[in-house]
């Protein structure tokens, strides 16, 4: 259920293609857990700037997809359903699992953590409580993949360049 790096649209989407997207995946999101009545992971990458599919995108998202599917395996999981879409505001991932999502989250940051390219993978776990925060968790927020500190903070103050944030993740996948 790879999405083909070849395929990227490299299309530079607004911001209102953008807000329109997320509430897409929300709705999606809420359709799972209506039909299915279970633990959702949503999967997407961490990207700045305008292109939101690209090659690198795609690799960041493909390697995120293979680790989920063999945590799954490894947890002994049972997915019910999963689904990828690629699409010009970046590919999404859904995951369908029997499985208390305290438990399915601490795992899931646990992978991110573990893994080199982890920090570009933004892996929500939503029960039926809705979304299961790092911070309802008593963990630690996601680092910035440049300087560590929060990423929210870097995100909101600008701290770093599209550009270097770019080269970043560029040279993290290029190491995989």
């Amino acid at each position: 259920m790879n999405i083909l790096p070849e395929q990227a649209s490299y299309h530079k989407v607004t911001l209102e293609e953008i807000l329109l997207s997320r509430e897409a995946r929300q709705e999606r999101q809420q359709l799972w857990l209506a039909q299915y009545q279970t633990t959702l992971i949503s999967l997407t990458v961490v990207v700045p700037g305008e292109i939101k599919d690209s090659t690198v995108v795609r690799q960041a998202f493909n390697l995120a997809w293979q680790t989920l599917d063999k945590l799954c395996q490894q947890q002994k999981w049972h997915v019910v359903d999963k689904a990828v879409f690629g699409l010009p505001t970046g590919p999404e991932g859904l995951l369908a699992i029997s499985n208390d999502a305290r438990v399915v989250k601490r795992a899931c940051v646990e992978s991110e953590e573990r893994n080199a390219v982890g920090r570009l993978w933004d892996i929500d776990v939503i029960g039926s409580e809705g979304i299961i925060s790092r911070q309802s968790m008593g963990m630690e927020p996601r680092p910035c993949f440049l300087c560590s500190r929060d990423a929210r903070i870097c995100a909101r103050e600008r701290t770093h360049s599209v550009l270097a944030l770019h080269q970043a993740m560029e040279d993290l996948i290029s190491h995989v």
